[in-house]
């Protein structure tokens, strides 16, 4: 048995903003760090929900001892990077951390409290993989409406995503009528509407650059169809792998659009 996540979808989540980040600001010694705690948290995941019991009774049984030497080796390793990060890390940018580190704390909390699958718990861990952009890209020398830019666009597009099939989920499990899903299905809707707005007023005023809106426009769009329109879930994987494209194009717009201006 793995002890490598089994949450595929949150791969994607956690890899396009770590790429961008590189791509757009470049590499340095504090961006790998930041990196590097970012992916060595997400692997300790799967060997503490085993020892918590959650894969099952059997899989705590079978996999104990190898999960606790993955829990430790993970956790020492999230632990040295963050404190590495925060001792190489300008002091004037150190704040930056708080951006992805509030949702993780919520996120663990979500775990603890068993309501990690819950659309608040899933909400979390998109932020914080989105997030980890923004101390990444200023780590590197990125000006910080550009780091802004790639957290904010993954931040949406991934948040509307992970709200639109949830919707999906919802809509069968409440007796598959269309009032189960209504609630969640309207506050897609406003967060796309009121977030469309937003990025256009802040272009406007060159608070953030028009490249924030172009990548998440597709997104935004997408997750809006899904609410008004949900598919099937028997297409839950189609949806998945279009989600991942969304969020790819998302990746290569931000590229193109800021990396010239470094």
């Amino acid at each position: 048995m793995s002890l490598f996540p089994k949450e595929h979808g949150a791969y994607g989540q956690l890899a396009f903003p770590l790429v961008t980040s590189l791509a757009v600001a470049g590499v340095t010694t504090p961006a790998l760090l930041i990196a590097l705690a970012a992916v060595s948290g997400f692997l300790l995941h799967e060997p503490l929900v085993v020892l918590l019991g959650r894969r099952g009774a059997r899989a705590k049984r079978l996999q104990r001892h190898r999960a606790a030497v993955w829990l430790g080796m993970t956790m020492a390793t999230t632990i040295g990077a963050g404190l590495a990060t925060v001792w190489s890390l300008a002091p004037e940018i150190r704040w930056s951390l708080v951006l992805p580190l509030v949702p993780a704390l919520f996120a663990g909390v979500a775990i603890a409290a068993k309501f990690e699958k819950s659309s608040i718990g899933e909400v979390a861990v998109a932020l914080m993989f989105s997030f980890v952009a923004v101390p990444m890209c200023l780590a590197a020398g990125a000006p910080t409406g550009t780091a802004l830019a790639v957290g904010i666009a993954f931040g949406l597009v991934f948040v509307a995503g992970t709200l639109a099939v949830r919707v999906m989920v919802i809509a069968v499990r409440g007796g598959a009528t269309p009032r189960a899903a209504r609630p969640l299905r309207m506050a897609i809707l406003m967060l796309t509407s009121v977030a469309s707005l937003a990025l256009v007023a802040a272009a406007s005023r060159t608070l953030l650059p028009w490249t924030t809106l172009l990548a998440a426009a597709p997104g935004l769009a997408g997750a809006s169809w899904l609410a008004i329109f949900p598919p099937s879930p028997a297409r839950l994987r189609m949806v998945g792998w279009t989600l991942v494209t969304v969020s790819a194009g998302a990746a290569l717009i931000l590229i193109v659009g800021l990396a010239g201006g470094q």
